[in-house]
């Protein structure tokens, strides 16, 4: 997958995680805050690819399959990870460069059966403050329903330098 949201890569042979952050669809603006362990191995094991990545809205999709516990629909902790994927990186997003988010609360109600194909998580803020962040996060399956609905609260620690 090509990176959406930059025409040319410019740090791409100097990051440790250029192949992963752009198969994830992460902007390379984004890049120098994942250094150490890029989108992290949950994001790689759940497909997760971003789609939109802008401070006001993040957004990303992730298959049903593989993702399903035993009845064969979409596990719950897999859209609760989706949900709270979206939230971190929204908070890291307006935190970039000052502040690392850390996740204090993670809320999520399921409203409708994941059954195929690709949800798509869209994550808009609540609330952008100096300490903390608090993201809304709505999932839906390819027919537009609502499959759940979660929130999240991130407190932004200080950038040790």
């Amino acid at each position: 997958m090509s990176d959406n949201f930059t025409s040319q890569t410019t740090q791409s042979s100097a990051h440790p995680f250029a192949a992963q952050l752009a198969r994830h669809g992460i902007p390379e603006s984004m890049w120098p805050y994942l250094l150490q362990n890029g989108v992290g191995e949950l994001v790689e094991k759940l497909e997760i690819i971003f789609t939109g990545f802008e401070p006001q809205r993040v957004a990303a999709t992730m298959p049903v399959a593989g993702n399903t516990q035993v009845y064969g629909i979409l596990h719950g902790g897999a859209s609760a990870a989706l949900a709270e994927t979206l939230g971190s990186m929204a908070a890291a997003l307006h935190g970039a460069g000052r502040a690392n988010p850390v996740g204090v609360d993670l809320n999520i109600t399921h409203h409708k059966a994941g059954r195929a194909g690709l949800v798509t998580g869209v994550c808009t803020p609540v609330h952008l403050g100096r300490s903390s962040t608090c993201h809304e996060i709505v999932i839906s399956n390819e027919q537009g329903q609502r499959v759940a609905t979660a929130r999240i609260t991130n407190m932004l620690l200080p950038v040790e330098n």
